[in-house]
């Protein structure tokens, strides 16, 4: 039996483009109608077509999810300085090294919303592509810890 090349193929656009017809030559594959003036050019064209404006749609999704994402973190920035204040009240005069580690936290988690907003959906691709390479334990952990955080806040936003 030989390759098909998927290029050389017109897919339909209507159910009126398919042929009744299957050939035991081929199979059981059925046998699509060329609409006037088509080529293989022409099929491949189309295919780039959609496929552009499938990853441009996708692009615009994983942007408007990254857009949200800084939101929330920027809001665990809030909730972080929030936790600060309150814990002086608690604490006293032992207050000062939670106050001291959860500045930096909030520093940190400010700089990662900053990253999050400056860079495009490639680089974040392409920098968590590196990660994932140069190293793997680190990015699983990562991915779970999210996982676990983007559940909770799920669950808490429902509630």
């Amino acid at each position: 039996m030989s390759m098909i090349d998927p290029a050389a193929i017109n897919l339909p656009v209507d159910a009126g483009d398919w042929s009744d017809d299957w050939s035991a030559d081929e199979a059981q594959i059925p046998t699509v109608r060329k609409p006037a003036g088509a080529s293989a050019a022409g099929a491949a064209i189309g295919l780039n077509l959609l496929a552009d404006l499938a990853r441009g749609r996708l692009t615009m999704l994983v942007e408007d999810a990254r857009d949200s994402l800084v939101g929330q973190v920027r809001s665990l920035k809030s909730l972080a300085e929030l936790l600060a204040d309150n814990i002086g009240d608690s604490l006293g005069d032992n207050a000062a090294p939670v106050k001291q580690f959860i500045g930096k936290a909030s520093g940190t988690i400010d700089t990662i919303a900053d990253t999050l907003a400056e860079k495009s959906v490639e680089q974040l691709v392409d920098d968590g592509r590196e990660l994932v390479r140069a190293q793997p334990v680190v990015a699983v952990s990562l991915a779970i810890a999210v996982g676990f955080l983007v559940g909770r806040i799920a669950k808490a936003s429902q509630d």
